[in-house]
Parts: structure tokens; C-alpha cells; sequence
């Protein structure tokens, strides 16, 4: 896992946490996100993890289950309700339709 992701599996890891990191305020995070990708840092934290875990799930080496804990999402059904959100389809469709063999 890249430096940039150190934090990935703590689902403890938020946006007081991503400003303290960065030496910013939270207040100073949220325009710099908002400015660069037009999302919260919420959402911007929530979007890192759903494509680690698409890319986890395209790899094919763990169980779906396993993955949302790996990228720091406590609960399978919460995880499976973003995923869809996040890309049309469960965590299952997708690893059918993406799997690298």
C-alpha cells in the first residue's frame, strides 16, 4: 500500500484526522477539497476507499467481506449500499463483470 494510503483500513480515520496529517484546519481541508475534486472530504475519504476496494475486488485475492474491513468500511452492508452507489452495481456484479484471471 502507497504512503498515500497509510491510513486506508482505519475506519477511525476521518477528516479531523486527514486535516492534522496535512498540517491544515478543517475548515481550510474542506475548501481545498471542494475547490479540487467538487466533493466533501467525506466523500472524498469514501470515494478513496471504494476504488482501493474495487481494485482489491479486481484482483480477485480476498473475499468481498474481507475487503470493505480492509478499506476501512466496518459493516458488509453499509460497504455493499456505497458500492452500489458508487458504481451502479454490488460488490458481486461487479467482480464478475471485472475480474482479472
Amino acid at each position: 500500500m502507497s504512503a498515500k494510503q497509510d491510513n486506508i483500513t482505519n475506519i477511525n480515520f476521518g477528516v479531523e484526522r486527514m486535516a492534522e496529517n496535512l498540517g491544515m484546519s478543517r475548515s481550510s481541508l474542506l475548501r481545498k477539497i471542494k475547490n479540487l475534486f467538487n466533493l466533501s472530504p467525506v466523500d472524498f475519504i469514501r470515494l478513496i476507499r471504494l476504488k482501493k476496494a474495487a481494485k482489491l475486488i479486481q484482483e480477485g485475492k480476498f473475499r468481498i467481506g474481507d475487503i470493505c474491513y480492509m478499506v476501512g468500511i466496518n459493516s458488509p452492508s453499509y460497504f455493499g449500499k456505497l458500492f452500489l452507489k458508487q458504481f451502479g452495481m454490488t460488490p458481486k456484479e461487479f467482480e464478475k463483470q471485472n475480474r482479472k484471471i
